[in-house]
């Protein structure tokens, strides 16, 4: 089975960042955008939160199955460091759920809560191969499951950028 230790070390680490930023973006700021078109940081850690709940919940659920087998050819993706990289912007398939706009410790405290219930899972599938495990990523491809939690830290890395440009682009606006 995979050593764990890093996944979970990196997941951590790039959330510490992820809030650090966040906790940054003034609270007269938090919901509101800072320009047409761009979202608030509200959006932003709505939008990582309900992304994490999803591919949580997914593997909680693939995982108490049996692997299905997926050819090679279909196994070939995008590299998940991708992820991380703001050069491209993409729309997400995810519709923004407002209804878990609130305030920013409101917020940090269930992306918080979410993130314990991921590294839960992870823990619980220790002695699991989740490399036989596949889902289709809707821009990579296909992933095994450790990817699958890879991704979810380079998610963390891009919002954390997009959080960064929020609270330039307010604080520009501000003064």
């Amino acid at each position: 089975m995979m050593n764990l230790g890093p996944l979970i070390e990196r997941l951590r680490r790039t959330r510490e960042k992820f809030e650090a930023v966040a906790r940054k973006v003034p609270a007269q700021h938090w919901r509101t955008p800072p320009r047409e078109g761009a979202w608030s940081a509200a959006e932003i850690v709505a939008h990582v939160t309900m992304v994490e709940t999803l591919m949580t919940g997914a593997a909680a659920k693939i995982t108490r199955k049996p692997p299905v087998a997926v050819p090679l050819l279909k196994r070939f993706h995008i590299p998940v460091a991708l992820v991380a990289w703001r050069g491209k912007r993409v729309e997400t398939p995810i519709p923004l759920d407002t209804l878990l706009l609130d305030g920013r410790e409101v917020m940090l405290s269930r992306l918080a809560e979410q993130r314990a219930r991921t590294l839960a899972v992870l823990e619980a599938s220790r002695e699991t191969n989740l490399r036989k495990y596949r889902l289709q990523h809707p821009f990579l491809g296909s992933l095994h499951y450790y990817d699958w939690f890879r991704t979810l830290a380079a998610h963390d890395v891009r919002h954390a950028k997009q959080l960064t440009d929020v609270l330039i682009m307010t604080m520009h606006k501000s003064s």
